[in-house]
């Protein structure tokens, strides 16, 4: 079924990318490799509050990276700390959509329609 999975994804992907193309957040994942969507990566400076509110509303959003190697003490014997400023970023900003193929029309949708909702308040 991995094909069928993949596609189903990639649909979603898709989908969510064009739908969220007029809101204040980037959408990190690839939309053009059909391989490329086990995660649904999108970026804000606001994902604290965008990860709450999914939550309330009952959608497990995931910040798989809440710290970077700039962010540990060894770091700061570098010459330049400044070199991980990039990663420290996306670090702070990245949060991930649930992208399971078993996810109905309906289901991608709520997720779509508690994302616009986040963005009007």
């Amino acid at each position: 079924y991995i094909d069928e999975w993949q596609k189903r994804r990639s649909e979603i992907a898709k989908y969510w990318c064009e739908s969220f193309r007029e809101l204040s957040l980037t959408c990190l994942s690839d939309t053009t490799d059909p391989h490329a969507h086990q995660k649904f990566v999108m970026y804000l400076p606001d994902r604290n509050s965008l990860h709450t509110h999914l939550l309330t509303d009952g959608i497990d959003s995931k910040i798989h990276y809440e710290y970077v190697l700039g962010d540990l003490p060894t770091s700061k014997t570098l010459s330049k700390p400044d070199m991980l400023s990039t990663s420290v970023m996306l670090s702070r900003g990245v949060i991930s959509l649930p992208i399971y193929p078993e996810l109905t029309d309906n289901e991608i949708e709520y997720i779509r329609d508690k994302v616009d909702e986040f963005f009007e308040k």
